[in-house]
């Protein structure tokens, strides 16, 4: 990065922060849509009354700062750089929906630090539990 001309350096961190704010934004407005249907458990983190105002808030601010970073007329070339990610992943998905839908209808083991499942899934008591 140190060898890159200062524009290029500017468009690449823009680009950079664009695409963490998308991904805020989409978890946050996920978040809504859901939010009635998840499940309140006794002393876990909640927000009370307040949740609906934060989320809101939350989500105002992180398009507000979305409008700030595309507006200019020199962010062109970081919305590029991160509209070619977001096609590069979603033709990703698509391929993984076609050729190996198997690997998207599990989730990863939680006791391999590596990510790859060497057996059974265990379950909340650390033994093997059977599928649904």
């Amino acid at each position: 990065m140190v060898a890159l001309p200062g524009s290029a350096l500017l468009e690449l961190i823009t680009a950079s922060t664009i695409l963490p704010a998308l991904i805020y934004g989409s978890t946050i407005a996920l978040y809504l849509v859901v939010r009635r249907r998840l499940d309140r458990r006794k002393g876990a983190f909640d927000l009370g009354r307040g949740e609906l105002p934060v989320a809101v808030c939350a989500l105002a601010w992180t398009l507000f700062a979305l409008f700030v970073l595309v507006a200019p007329g020199e962010a062109l070339t970081s919305v590029v750089i991160v509209a070619g990610l977001l096609v590069l992943g979603a033709l990703f998905f698509l391929g993984m929906l076609v050729f190996d839908r198997q690997a998207l209808a599990s989730e990863p083991t939680s006791g391999s630090a590596s990510g790859s499942a060497s057996g059974p899934p265990s379950g909340p008591g650390g033994g093997s539990t059977p599928g649904p």
